[in-house]
């Protein structure tokens, strides 16, 4: 029984972080520069540090993107 609850919470974890992967590879190639003018030009370190907090975060950071691509119009 145990064992089944957390095999389900480790396979959501699994997909929420896969998600966020997904994201965070779109997002560091064009959306951080929409959302924060500031890192445009940014090197490849910069992305490399940053890449572990945009696949946790990318919920937000989704949410912040369209947003900002909402005001540009």
């Amino acid at each position: 029984m145990i064992e089944t609850i957390l095999n389900i919470v480790f396979m959501i974890l699994m997909i929420y972080l896969a998600m966020g992967f997904v994201f965070a590879m779109a997002f560091l190639m064009k959306g951080i520069s929409i959302v924060d003018e500031g890192t445009k030009g940014s090197t490849n370190g910069f992305k490399i540090i940053i890449l572990p907090g945009v696949i946790v975060f990318w919920p937000f950071l989704l949410n912040k993107w369209k947003r900002s691509l909402k005001d540009k119009k």
